[in-house]
């Protein structure tokens, strides 16, 4: 499941509703941001049930001060509504998939 979230309330009910997700945050004029985006895509649909949110900071300015964002790209991972990983600007997607996979096992079980 992809989901554009365009404001902060749809970001915090985004999360609440989903025990597992991920969060993409990027802006228009981001290379990187646009290059990692397809590549989060992949990684979440090998998990069932785990949802993305991608959220364009370029048209939801306040979203960086809601999450302390200083930079993107920033891939976050949330679990039952708690920020459990983050990664901005360089993302590793092997660390990335690792957490992303420990906690998916943790609710599978």
């Amino acid at each position: 499941m992809n989901q554009t979230l365009s404001t902060i309330n749809s970001f915090q009910n985004f999360i609440d509703a989903h025990d597992l997700a991920v969060i993409h945050v990027m802006r228009d004029n981001c290379s990187v941001c646009h290059a990692v985006l397809p590549q989060i895509k992949g990684l979440v649909q090998e998990y069932p049930g785990v949802a993305l949110g991608v959220i364009n900071q370029s048209e939801l300015e306040a979203i960086a001060g809601e999450l302390n964002i200083f930079t993107v790209p920033v891939d976050l991972i949330y679990l039952k509504g708690k920020e459990m990983h983050r990664q901005g600007r360089f993302i590793d997607m092997q660390e990335f998939e690792k957490h992303l996979m420990l906690m998916y096992q943790s609710i599978e079980r």
